[in-house]
């Protein structure tokens, strides 16, 4: 947003107020000054202060708002106030001209709470005139609401819609198009507007000093157009592929989800965005009607995003602003146009159609239930929490109460210890909480104006399991050469399943992610086209579940995507990818470095099929909890993304790993045998159904209780293997305590093995 420096000082009052000044209490006040242009318009020269701001504080988008934070920053410590309300209001205020000449009245130097001893006769009464003129403008601002306002402004002629209300729309007496005076053609200038007349730049100066949207119309061209002299603003949807003149030869198609405004079933506006371009006031203009309206934001954003259109309209009606401005706007429209000799004809009011349009209309019906939000504030809350200032005086009730006043929050229900606030509409989101007005009051003053509190605690910090967790999977995955990826929680909507936001920013961020392991696919993807190498990674996150009884988990989960890679497993074979067995290997050595306890079972699963292989995936359990999945790569997702068929992919529940694993921090030391280990290499001929880790167990329960390992070393499953069968060797470690185990003693053991695996098993041992 632009701003004068020239036009700042003279709404304040303060034309001592350095650039310098204005520029460190914005910036400690939370707003960013982007650039500063010193520009030159009419023999006068100016500095344009380029401000930005976050997307929450729609209400100083214009300077009206702008002017009232920045009072609030420079005035929050004094005992006088100057009306910030009714400054837009006000064009000549002979008050200020004096004061401003009495002890530079309006400095920050002047000590405000002893003004009133000041033996200066004259600088009293001004004082005391001033205070009187505030205090009745106070008491008329903090009173009046939002329905009342809305209720004066209600004429008859109106129509509404859930997306659009139109509260008044008021006819002109005779005029005559003309420049416009030279102050608002200055000011428009200066804020980047090209002035046109004196009625269209008059709006145009009320937009910036307001942020207040109007809508003129040629009151002639509009009748003849519609062909009717019964001016009713229809809100309504556009038909698919109608036209809409924007400018003088050029038309744009509209959709049937574009809002506009029909008068006799002639489209004479796109609803928050444009008007008709020949309803626009030119120099053969005799007659205007002033048009005003509430939108749905959400609806001019979404119009505004079809047609690919935005104006500076729009983009106030974006943001939704405090409609407790309204009656103000309208007084200051009336005014700047009073004082231009243009008249409007008196409107006649039903305040009756408000009930009606309340009680019919969910959008106003939004508004004034919104503007109904109040917050408790307990004053004894906010002094603890800000802790004690500089200067060592703690903050009365009545100074917390005047900062809030001067940030146009309304004070109801006042006592010594609390009262209640009412919400501006403009601030309704992100101020919720008690401690989000506590931060308010604490902005405008000043965080620098408040002693750091020093926290005792003598507590020492400690790491959580599921934290010591994390950390050991981490270095797990990054000593075998993975690299660590973060993505967004926010994605593209893939399916049904996905939660989805209600307000996104963009559709390729509308919804919380389902698992991990879209986004590793990505980043292998990306890899593998622009730097054409493998890419293995892994991602610790948490992913977001839809549940059948429709509420929403939060599950924290470890991902990754691996293989791919050629390398030589042994001397005697070639350079080949891991096959899944190795890649399974990979799990398996991380479940004995986390001393799981409790044996993990893998079973065979085919509900993966868009992600995982439908005949290599398998569903990790460690007792009766699913762990997570494991699997190859599905072929065709593969294919489309152009990356190797022998990638494995994995993603597993950390909150049952943490369960089940346990810290290696006590030793157990065991006694050491001094005889010999006995190797033996069994081999089988094995129905591929059968699964190796079957073989072990039962290995492992006759070879009690000599047996040490078992583990497999070797799988193969060409020629000459029959079809559906592969060969698995086995290497046994057997050991003894008290003696060397005989051959004889081991052959003993082995044989009952071999015996029972032929007998029960499709299984065929090799000599």
């Amino acid at each position: 947003m632009y701003i004068s420096l020239k036009w700042v000082q003279e709404l304040i009052g303060l034309q001592n107020l350095t650039l310098i000044d204005l520029i460190n209490r914005l910036t400690l006040a939370g707003f960013e000054i982007e650039s500063i242009d010193k520009k030159k318009y009419f023999k006068s020269n100016d500095l344009i202060l380029d401000i930005s701001f976050t997307a929450n504080r729609a209400d100083v988008s214009n300077m009206r708002g702008l002017i009232n934070e920045i009072i609030a920053l420079f005035n929050s410590n004094l005992f006088l106030q100057t009306p910030a309300n009714i400054k837009s209001l006000i064009l000549l205020n002979s008050y200020k001209k004096t004061l401003n000449s009495i002890k530079g009245f309006y400095s920050q130097r002047i000590n405000y709470r002893n003004l009133s001893k000041s033996k200066n006769l004259e600088c009293f009464k001004h004082y005391r005139i001033l205070r009187w003129e505030y205090s009745l403008w106070e008491r008329y601002l903090q009173k009046k609401s939002f329905s009342n306002v809305i209720k004066n402004l209600t004429s008859e002629n109106l129509l509404h819609s859930d997306d659009c209300v139109t509260l008044f729309n008021i006819k002109s007496q005779k005029l005559r198009i003309k420049e416009s005076p030279y102050w608002i053609k200055k000011r428009l200038l200066l804020m980047g507007f090209k002035p046109v007349n004196n009625v269209i730049d008059t709006i145009n100066y009320l937009l910036l000093e307001t942020g207040q949207v109007f809508f003129v119309y040629d009151l002639e061209t509009l009748q003849d157009l519609t062909a009717t002299s019964e001016i009713v603003f229809v809100p309504n949807y556009a038909k698919e592929k109608s036209l809409f003149p924007i400018e003088e030869s050029k038309t744009i198609e509209l959709t049937n989800n574009v809002l506009v405004l029909n008068i006799n079933n002639k489209m004479v506006s796109i609803a928050g965005l444009i008007q008709n371009y020949h309803t626009l006031v030119n120099t053969d203009t005799s007659y205007v009607i002033l048009q005003y309206g509430l939108y749905e934001s959400k609806k001019i954003k979404k119009s505004s995003k079809i047609l690919g259109l935005r104006t500076d309209y729009s983009i106030k009606l974006e943001k939704q602003t405090d409609l407790n401005l309204i009656e103000q706007a309208h007084l200051r429209l009336m005014h700047i146009f009073w004082t231009q000799n243009i008249k409007f004809e008196q409107t006649s009011i039903n305040k009756n159609l408000f009930f009606s349009l309340k009680n019919n209309s969910s959008l106003l019906s939004r508004y004034v239930k919104q503007s109904e939000k109040k917050i408790k504030i307990v004053y004894e809350n906010l002094k603890r929490l800000t802790g004690p200032s500089n200067t060592n005086i703690e903050l009365s009730n009545s100074q917390i109460l005047t900062n809030l006043k001067l940030l146009n929050f309304k004070v109801r229900f006042e006592t010594d210890e609390n009262c209640y606030l009412f919400i501006p509409l403009t601030r309704r989101l992100d101020i919720e909480r008690e401690v989000d007005v506590i931060e308010e009051v604490v902005r405008t003053i000043g965080f620098n104006k408040f002693e750091p509190l020093t926290l005792s605690n003598h507590q020492i910090g400690y790491l959580t399991k599921i934290e010591k967790l994390k950390r050991r999977l981490r270095n797990y995955f990054i000593n075998l050469g993975f690299n660590e990826s973060i993505h967004s929680i926010l994605m593209k909507k893939n399916s049904e399943d996905e939660i989805r936001l209600k307000n996104p920013l963009f559709n390729e961020s509308s919804v919380l992610r389902l698992s991990l392991v879209e986004g590793l696919i990505e980043k292998i993807q990306f890899n593998q086209k622009n730097i054409g190498k493998s890419f293995e990674t892994f991602e610790l996150g948490r992913v977001y579940k839809l549940l059948i009884d429709g509420d929403k988990k939060e599950v924290e989960v470890i991902s990754g995507v691996f293989g791919g890679k050629n390398f030589r497993s042994n001397w005697g074979s070639e350079n080949s990818t891991i096959n899944w067995f190795e890649a399974k290997g990979l799990l398996e050595n991380l479940f004995e470095k986390l001393n799981i306890s409790v044996s993990i079972y893998w079973n065979p699963a085919t509900n993966y099929a868009t992600k995982f292989h439908p005949n290599l995936t398998t569903e990790l359990f460690i007792g009766n909890q699913k762990l997570g999945v494991f699997g190859q790569i599905h072929p065709t997702l593969a294919l489309k993304n152009n990356i190797n068929r022998k990638i494995y992919l994995f993603e597993m529940d950390i909150e049952v790993l943490n369960r089940f694993s346990q810290s290696k921090t006590l030793i157990n030391y065991l006694p050491y045998s001094s005889y010999p280990i006995s190797n033996v290499d069994l081999s089988f001929i094995v129905k591929k159904s059968i699964f190796s880790h079957e073989i072990e167990q039962i290995i492992s329960t006759f070879g009690q209780p000599l047996l040490k390992s078992v583990s497999l070393f070797d799988y193969y499953s060409k020629e000459p293997i029959k079809k559906g069968y592969c060969s698995l060797s086995f290497k046994l470690q057997f050991q003894s305590k008290n003696r060397t185990l005989s051959s004889d003693e081991v052959e003993e053991l082995i044989n009952p093995i071999i015996f029972y695996l032929e007998k029960h098993y499709d299984i065929k041992f090799q000599k």
